[in-house]
């Protein structure tokens, strides 16, 4: 079986090194796409996968804090910080706009991607190309970061799949065909940062500027090895609950005045979810996802407060 598993590694290995490079022996490509399509995507390696990565992250589950409501007193700027920080909240709300019903619809596929990120979104698509999925494909990008010529090179990549990039700036899909203009009203610039994280609002972004009314959000280095379209249908979590998200290898042991501020507790045995995969019904989520995009505009405050303030009072 391990013989098996690296065979089907050294397949996978090989499909990365010809798509990065863009290789020009497309005879030989074509068979090697043909061998994973039909031995690499298989349960025996979707098995050993997992319980390898199930391994790598049981270093970080098994050194989490186990303690949820450990207080650690607050200076009095951390306070006024926190009182403000209610307000903005308070305020952020009274924006939420309605769900624009006639603009979104559908099921898809959504990527974010920047030049540093290319070579993952060409895996990226010829993953999901060899899935064989019916649904349509959006990668965001901001044309101060990558030409739209680069960017439709990209789509090269996977020709059979129905795929499009879309800009932040233009408010422009195009395919290696076709241009088309979106409405300005509905699309969402990320706002410019130079924050150690700058790139996570355009993932908010994305999601609320795709024209589905499903949205399934992935980051450029996140792939599928089956059609994700049963998600959609048959998660039971997903109909249940409007979205599904999935868990991060760390459990979040924020400040209680964190939890205070967002009107909910912290979980005992609950991790933070990994936003590098996300499935959303936009229609049933619009008020928290909007609320999710708003503050990410304001990212320099919470961000800041978030990620670096209450990790180190932790």
């Amino acid at each position: 079986m391990k013989i098996i598993f690296y065979l089907h590694v050294i397949s996978l290995v090989i499909i990365v090194i010809f798509v990065s490079r863009n290789s020009k022996n497309k005879y030989f490509f074509s068979v090697v796409v043909n061998l994973t399509n039909s031995r690499s995507l298989n349960s025996i390696f979707r098995h050993e996968t997992i319980n390898q990565l199930s391994a790598s992250y049981s270093f970080i589950q098994n050194n989490s804090f186990d303690q949820c409501k450990t207080i650690y007193p607050l200076t009095e700027d951390q306070n006024l910080t926190f009182r403000k920080i209610s307000d903005q909240l308070i305020t952020l709300c009274t924006q939420i706009i309605p769900y624009p019903s006639e603009y979104f619809h559908g099921r898809g596929i959504v990527l974010t991607t920047g030049l540093g990120q290319l070579k993952f979104a060409k895996v990226n698509l010829k993953l999901l190309e060899l899935t064989g999925t019916r649904l349509p494909v959006q990668v965001w990008y901001s044309y101060s970061q990558i030409s739209h010529e680069t960017m439709l090179q990209l789509l090269h990549t996977a020709p059979n799949l129905n795929a499009s990039v879309c800009c932040f700036i233009t408010a422009q899909c195009r395919t290696l065909t076709q241009i088309w203009q979106l409405n300005d009203t509905h699309i969402y610039k990320p706002p410019s940062t130079y924050l150690r994280f700058r790139f996570f609002p355009y993932k908010p972004a994305a999601i609320v500027s795709a024209t589905f009314s499903e949205v399934l959000f992935l980051d450029c280095d996140a792939f599928v090895t089956r059609d994700p379209e049963e998600l959609f249908i048959s998660d039971p979590m997903y109909l249940k609950f409007d979205a599904l998200f999935y868990p991060d290898g760390y459990k979040s042991r924020q400040h209680p005045a964190v939890w205070t501020l967002f009107n909910t507790s912290c979980a005992q045995h609950e991790y933070e979810f990994d936003s590098s995969m996300i499935l959303v019904d936009k229609r049933r989520v619009w008020n928290g996802l909007y609320l999710t995009k708003l503050m990410n505009d304001h990212n320099q405050v919470f961000y800041r407060v978030f990620h670096y303030l209450l990790f180190f009072i932790m």
